[in-house]
């Protein structure tokens, strides 16, 4: 087969041979995305809304959880740094009146922000403002190890027979909640931790997420009784919300936007996209392309994605021109 192994970096060869870059996923019937040169970046328009993708996803019946969904689409937004909360003025409002105060302000990052690699995003917080409770980094690593059997291969399978070589792949491979705890979560929770400051749960870690929800406020609520200092919850969900107010505990929420508009990105965040779309659904179609964030063979490198051509002329020129990139590269020159 045509197939080449590359990194996040390595996709702008990719996306220099093309005028528009129109995604999607090809268990489903149109693209979801698609984007087009515009200055220094792109400009992203979202064909697909959120009743489009419930369409999708009726005709899979019990497969549709393994499926993309809406919801995970924005996420992958979040995480790439492009969308952004509709209240997010108002949180940098409250982030420069903290500023005021004598109290030193820590921000608790509750799990979901994980996933929206909020810290990455807000570079104007020090890392060393977070406090991580240890039910969150738990939380995270329990999602992780979760594999497709060789008898859901094969559900799926029956359910999109067209598309078997594509599912094949992700056999024994990460399945989607492992897929998006991994390559969001993780890789949000390894970029902080070295200068976050992690605090223990006054309960032990459990599988009811209510339960963690509790011990994650009541962490934050004793680091405050116990130091001069003021720490914030930061959470995308609202039973958390509630949560906090019942506990006197000062928090954040962050809305979402139900439907994502139209916007323009960096290259570096477009790419972002591009490779986090790949491990969260698994595989994105990309103009004729296939491109893998799961796939046989792939080892422990969350860096890695695997594309597959369709003709051997575009395989010949993508990889003519990724060798010379690699090449310059490898030189290390800088300006």
């Amino acid at each position: 087969m045509n197939d080449a192994i590359i990194r996040e970096d390595e996709l702008q060869v990719l996306l220099n041979s093309l005028d528009e870059v129109r995604v999607s996923y090809p268990l489903f019937e149109g693209d979801f995305l698609v984007a087009r040169p515009e200055g220094a970046g792109f400009r992203i328009e979202l064909p697909a809304s959120r009743e489009t993708f419930q369409g999708w996803l009726a005709a899979y019946g019990p497969m549709a959880g393994e499926l993309p969904t809406y919801a995970d689409l924005q996420e992958c937004m979040f995480a790439s740094g492009i969308a952004r909360y509709v209240n997010q003025a108002a949180f940098d409002a409250m982030l420069a009146s903290y500023g005021q105060l004598k109290k030193t302000v820590f921000f608790g990052l509750d799990t979901n922000l994980f996933y929206h690699g909020f810290a990455s995003n807000n570079p104007g917080i020090s890392h060393s403002s977070y406090l991580i409770v240890d039910t969150v980094r738990d939380e995270i690593a329990y999602a992780i190890n979760r594999k497709y059997p060789a008898k859901l291969i094969g559900e799926m399978t029956a359910h999109a027979p067209g598309h078997r070589e594509l599912i094949g792949e992700l056999e024994n491979k990460r399945m989607k909640r492992s897929r998006k705890a991994a390559y969001l979560a993780l890789k949000e929770y390894r970029t902080i931790r070295d200068r976050a400051m992690e605090i223990a749960a006054p309960g032990p870690h459990t599988h009811l997420s209510e339960e963690n929800d509790r011990n994650i406020v009541r962490a934050l609520r004793k680091f405050e009784e116990e130091r001069y200092a003021l720490p914030v919850l930061l959470t995308a969900d609202i039973y958390m919300a509630d949560l906090c107010m019942a506990e006197g505990l000062e928090y954040f929420y962050f809305d979402r936007p139900y439907r994502q508009e139209a916007t323009t990105c960096t290259a570096p965040a477009f790419r972002r996209l591009l490779f986090d779309l790949a491990a969260v659904f698994g595989f994105v179609g990309c103009n004729g392309f296939t491109i893998f964030g799961e796939y046989g063979g792939k080892g422990n490198d969350l860096d890695e994605l695997k594309v597959r051509f369709g003709d051997d002329e575009a395989y010949r020129a993508f990889t003519r021109e990724l060798e010379i990139c690699r090449r310059l590269s490898a030189l290390g020159i800088t300006r």
